[in-house]
């Protein structure tokens, strides 16, 4: 059942992102760097791996959101 969980908030939060990322202007750069949801989603992969975090949503939802974001043509963090 874990795998379905992991799937089911993939799905969820790959959603979310796109519908937040078309329709709120937010983001986080400055004249020389860019830094994209799926920087930050990596980030919190790496840091709740250190954590040792095992919930399974948790990895779901960085996961959709790192995909979610690793799909479009600009991603690149250099301006």
């Amino acid at each position: 059942m874990d795998f379905a969980i992991y799937s089911i908030f993939i799905i969820g939060s790959f959603a979310v992102a796109r519908w937040v990322t078309e329709n709120l202007n937010f983001h986080l750069r400055s004249k020389r760097f860019w830094i994209h949801h799926w920087n930050l989603a990596a980030a919190a992969m790496l840091i709740i791996l250190v954590l040792d975090v095992r919930d399974v949503w948790v990895w779901g939802v960085l996961t959709g959101v790192a995909l979610e974001g690793i799909r479009r043509d600009n991603w690149s963090m250099f301006r």
